[in-house]
C-alpha cells in the first residue's frame, strides 16, 4: 500500500510517499480502506519535533528523542471496512467508519481494534467531511463541556473560531444554547456567522479583551492568547480554557485556583468513543457540520503540512487516498 512516512524530524521535505507493507487484520480488529484523513496541528509539530514537548509525544526514548518513535503520521480517518477479525461483533465488511488512531492514518489502509476510537460514519457526511471530525470535534466538545462547564444562556467567546477546533466549537457551543462570539480575521467573518455565531470580532481591527464585554467562558482554540490578558474579560466566576499544555499553564491553573474565582484550565484531548458518538449524533441531527478548507492527494501530503503549518487554514485540511 502507499503511505507517507518520515525517518527524521524536520521540514515537510522529510516526508516520503512510499510503498509499505499492508497491515493484516487482527482477531479483534478491523481492516479499513482509508478514503480520507485529516491534518491536525499535532501532525506538523511531531514531524518537525518542535517544540520539544512534541518530541516527547512522537520521539523515541531509545534515541534520546532525536528520532521519531514511529515513521508514520495521521490520526483522523474515514473509510470502508475491507475485512474483520473473527472476534468482531460491532462491525462487518463494507461498513463505513471513521475514527482516531495515534499514528498511521496517512496511508491507504489501517488496522484498528474494535475497542478503539472507531465508530460508524455519520450517514449525512462524505468521507472527507467525516475525516475532519474526530480530533477537532472531540477537542471542542471536551474543552467546552468538560473543562468549560458550558451551560445554556451563557456568553461564550471562541478565540480562533475559523480554525479546525474553532469551527466545531462555535457549532457545539450553540448546540448547548450558548450565546457565541467568534474571533477571527476579516476574510472569515461571514464563514463564522454562517455556522451560527451570534457575534463576530475581527481581530485585525479590534482586540476582544479591550471591548469592555465580559464572558462566562473564553475558549482559546488556537492557544494564542493568555489567561492574564483575558482575565478582565471574564465574569466573576468565568473560566478560561486553552488548548495549550505544558508546565507553565499547569502552574498557572494551580495558582488561579487559589487566588481567584476566575479559573484558567489547560487540557489535552482524552480518547473517548462516547464523545465521538455524541458528536456524530449532533451531526446527524444537523447541528454540526465540517468546514473544509483544502483537499490534497496523499502524494502531496508535504504540501498539506506546509499549508497547515502557516496557521491560517479555514476549518480542516483533508488528505484523500
Amino acid at each position: 500500500m502507499k503511505a507517507v512516512i518520515y525517518e527524521k524530524f524536520g521540514s515537510p521535505n522529510v516526508l516520503e510517499y512510499r510503498e509499505v507493507e499492508k497491515p493484516t487484520v487482527m482477531e479483534d480488529g478491523i481492516l479499513v480502506k482509508i478514503h480520507a484523513s485529516s491534518m491536525n496541528a499535532v501532525d506538523w509539530h511531531i514531524r518537525s519535533g518542535t517544540p520539544f514537548m512534541a518530541r516527547l509525544l512522537g520521539g523515541s526514548a531509545k534515541t534520546l528523542f532525536r528520532k521519531p518513535k514511529s515513521n508514520m503520521l495521521g490520526a483522523d480517518f474515514a473509510g470502508k471496512i475491507e475485512s474483520v477479525g473473527k472476534n468482531i461483533e460491532q462491525f462487518k465488511k463494507d461498513d463505513d467508519v471513521f475514527g482516531f488512531v495515534n499514528v498511521g492514518a496517512h496511508a491507504e489502509y489501517i488496522c484498528v481494534s474494535e475497542k478503539g476510537l472507531v465508530i460508524k460514519k455519520p450517514v449525512n457526511m462524505t468521507y472527507e467531511q467525516a475525516a475532519a471530525v474526530p480530533t477537532a470535534g472531540i477537542m471542542a466538545l471536551q474543552g467546552l463541556r468538560d473543562k468549560g462547564n458550558i451551560k445554556s444562556g451563557q456568553r461564550v467567546l471562541i478565540n480562533g473560531a475559523s480554525g479546525g477546533i474553532g469551527t466545531f466549537s462555535v457549532q457545539i457551543a450553540k448546540s448547548f444554547g450558548a450565546e457565541v462570539t467568534g474571533v477571527c480575521s476579516t476574510r472569515n467573518l461571514e464563514l463564522i456567522k454562517s455556522i451560527g455565531a451570534d457575534e463576530v470580532i475581527d481581530y485585525t481591527k479590534e482586540d476582544f479583551t479591550k471591548t469592555g464585554q465580559s464572558y462566562d467562558l473564553i475558549f482559546d482554540a488556537v492557544a494564542k492568547s493568555s489567561f492574564s490578558k483575558c482575565k478582565n474579560s471574564l465574569k466573576p466566576e468565568g473560566i478560561y480554557v486553552s488548548t495549550i499544555f505544558g508546565l507553565r499553564p499547569i502552574l498557572q491553573k494551580f495558582w488561579t485556583s487559589m487566588t481567584s474565582s476566575k479559573r484558567m484550565i489547560p487540557y489535552l484531548m482524552k480518547h473517548s468513543k462516547e464523545d465521538l458518538i455524541y458528536i456524530r449524533d449532533l451531526i446527524e441531527a444537523g447541528k454540526v457540520k465540517s468546514v473544509i478548507d483544502r483537499v490534497y492527494p496523499l502524494n502531496e501530503a508535504a504540501e498539506a503540512h506546509r499549508y497547515v503549518e502557516k496557521g491560517h487554514a479555514r476549518g480542516k485540511v483533508i488528505i484523500i487516498m
